[in-house]
């Protein structure tokens, strides 16, 4: 059970992927989504893939679908961070287990996109696995079976100018941290590990950490919930974070120091998303 990816929803997919692009990240090219068995989803992407996961940048495409106004009520409620996806080796498995643990599913995705190869254009194949609406208010929460991660794991897309190897967490701030923790271990089928006011859901690779809004600025100094629940914040591993500040400090963009080898770059500079880079040895720190 890995942490894939977590999204960041946008107002549109022509200039605001740019803005992580002066960030530091090597983007893929635009991308819509597409259900082999349902038509265009309303959504389409751009991502910044790293050796292990990725950020993927949603924004909507034109068409009235249930994605487009999830897409859309999740700006109303903040800019920032709205989906969560858990990669597992086989999403059908999950898909009938779910009711069992709990969940109400939708029908099993079979999600589809073109992808440029330096062959032309290929397509890349998911098994998307959504719990019905509302049951996850966080946000997307889902799981998936990458079919064919040689297209979306490109070389060419792996290096990034601020030093980014690896997504390795998310915080999400919730009133009722030990429900919402649960409530997630039951969907992911795994136990959570408590900590001081929080509980921590710990991976085969990543991890998710649940804080009350109250306690949030002990996690990340100055920052409040614009809305309950939120997902706060990623993490991203890099190769050296003293390359990592020169190059911020180089681009004019804002940074603070956190404890333990961390730094992070606010919401503000990231289309709402909170951004923690630490070094290969430290970790989140959350």
């Amino acid at each position: 059970m890995f942490l894939d990816h977590v999204g960041l929803f946008v107002p549109d997919l022509k200039g605001s992927p740019e803005r992580f692009a002066d960030l530091g990240f090597t983007l893929t090219p635009p991308a819509r989504h597409g259900d082999a068995g349902a038509g265009p989803s309303g959504t389409g992407n751009r991502c910044a893939m790293f050796g292990t996961g990725y950020l993927e940048i949603l924004g909507a495409t034109g068409e009235d679908t249930p994605l487009a106004r999830q897409l859309h009520a999740g700006l109303d409620r903040y800019p920032g961070l709205h989906l969560i996806a858990f990669a597992v080796a086989d999403a059908e498995a999950h898909h009938e287990a779910l009711p069992e643990r709990g969940f109400e599913v939708q029908e099993m995705v079979r999600l589809r996109r073109s992808v440029p190869t330096d062959e032309g254009e290929e397509t890349a194949r998911f098994d998307v696995v959504r719990p019905l609406a509302g049951t996850m208010p966080e946000g997307r929460i889902q799981m998936l079976t990458h079919h064919t991660p040689e297209l979306v794991w490109q070389p060419r897309y792996l290096d990034h100018a601020n030093g980014a190897l690896a997504l390795t967490g998310a915080l999400v701030a919730v009133d009722d941290v030990a429900e919402a923790a649960a409530r997630f271990a039951r969907f992911v089928d795994r136990t959570e590990s408590i900590g001081d006011g929080r509980k921590d859901m710990v991976l085969d690779r990543g991890r998710i950490a649940f804080v009350e809004p109250g306690r949030l600025g002990e996690r990340l100094a100055g920052v409040t919930a614009p809305s309950v629940p939120y997902i706060v914040a990623m993490s991203l591993e890099t190769a050296n974070l003293e390359a990592t500040k020169r190059f911020f400090d180089g681009r004019d963009i804002p940074w603070g120091s956190l404890d333990g080898g961390r730094i992070r770059v606010p919401g503000s500079a990231a289309l709402g998303a909170h951004l923690v880079f630490h070094e290969p040895d430290a970790g989140p720190g959350w």
